[in-house]
């Protein structure tokens, strides 16, 4: 009697346990955060076979999002498209594709995924600011203030919206309405030190270096343990050659975050400013480490290689820019004089040639058309 009591416990408690690890699963996976607790809970219920095709997709948009905040684009690409095949109208998934291509400088890919996003869910706050964000930084102001205006009358608290709008209206020398929606986001969020980011990015866009760095000194009182506080006042140092300032900020950045790209960035190029080579490749190779595609990269470390005069390993790096962006007329002039310099003549011409034919078609597509 006691055996088969002990039996039927073991049965009924195993589906118990496996219902329980599964709705804790479900609680990392929706998390925002930490994103490796989130990529390990989600990766476990997509190989359940306990899921729906729909809860399945959903797992697939989390975890794809989270390899997002983590830099992983390539497996976060194919984990929304993953879900978008299971379910071709999930809103967020064509929304967080498109925050993948931002981040990758495609906007137009950007715009067309986030215009997918919002033609399935009109009120999706975070596909118009990640469009109006693309929109933006293709020069059309007024595309990227109507989405954000738009956002923010589906949520007036969306933070992000007023970010990207102000970040537009600064752009487009509108500085009032700029600092009018850095303040909305104090308002909204007062300690979060935003409205100091923002009204130093600003004054950065005016020209105004002083006043930005002590903006963002004000952002580093609040917040001592942000990396990109510190990155971003050591970016204004750089703009003013105040080297060894732009330095320490990069380094404590660095000791705050050691996968904090922009701050290798900004040292690495102060080192390439000061001719500490070396120092600079190192930090580049450092973001490499962390974003192994990132094609600027590669052309900034070509550059240093091209200045050391090592100039075999700047033609291998801007040759990896170009895989990476072939439609790159920077990385054909840098590759071009790296060639000169080796006296390799017929290929410096035609990297020299590429790039100007590149440029030349960029100028044709934005010329207006004749009606």
């Amino acid at each position: 009697m006691m055996r088969t009591l002990l039996i039927t416990l073991i049965v009924v408690s195993a589906p118990c346990a496996a219902l329980a690890q599964i709705d804790q699963d479900w609680k990392y996976c929706n998390a925002e955060g930490p994103d490796d607790a989130t990529v390990s809970a989600c990766t476990r219920l997509i190989e359940t076979d306990e899921l729906s095709s729909d809860d399945r997709a959903i797992a697939y948009y989390h975890r794809g999002a989270a390899y997002w905040r983590k830099g992983d684009y390539d497996k976060g690409l194919a984990d929304e498209s993953n879900a978008i095949e299971i379910n071709p109208e999930f809103a967020d998934a064509y929304m967080t594709r498109g925050a993948f291509f931002v981040d990758t400088g495609d906007y137009d890919r950007a715009i067309a995924e986030t215009s997918r996003a919002i033609s399935i869910d009109p009120r999706n706050v975070r596909a118009y600011s990640n469009r109006a964000f693309a929109r933006g930084r293709k020069g059309d102001f007024a595309g990227a203030i109507a989405d954000t205006t738009k956002a923010i009358e589906i949520d007036p608290r969306w933070i992000a919206a007023y970010i990207v709008r102000g970040d537009n209206y600064a752009r487009k020398g509108d500085h009032g309405m700029a600092f009018a929606d850095f303040g909305k986001v104090a308002q909204i969020d007062p300690k979060s030190g935003e409205d100091y980011r923002l009204r130093g990015m600003a004054f950065v866009l005016k020209g105004e270096d002083d006043h930005a760095i002590a903006e963002y000194g004000r952002w580093i009182e609040i917040n001592p343990k942000n990396a990109a506080a510190y990155t971003a006042r050591g970016e204004v140092y750089a703009r003013k050659s105040d080297d060894d300032r732009a330095i320490a900020d990069a380094n404590k950045a660095i000791e705050i975050d050691p996968r904090y790209i922009y701050a290798y960035r900004v040292r690495g190029e102060v080192y390439v400013r000061k001719r500490e080579f070396d120092r600079a490749i190192v930090d580049f190779n450092s973001i490499l480490d962390i974003k192994p595609n990132d094609a600027f990269t590669y052309g900034r470390r070509g550059n240093a290689n091209w200045l050391k005069g090592d100039y075999d390993r700047a033609i291998s790096d801007f040759t990896k820019q170009i895989e990476i962006e072939p439609n790159n007329p920077e990385a054909y002039r840098g590759r071009s004089l790296a060639y000169a310099d080796k006296r390799d003549k017929a290929s410096a011409l035609a990297d020299y040639n590429k790039a100007i034919e590149i440029t030349r078609r960029r100028t044709e597509a934005r010329r207006p058309q004749p009606q």
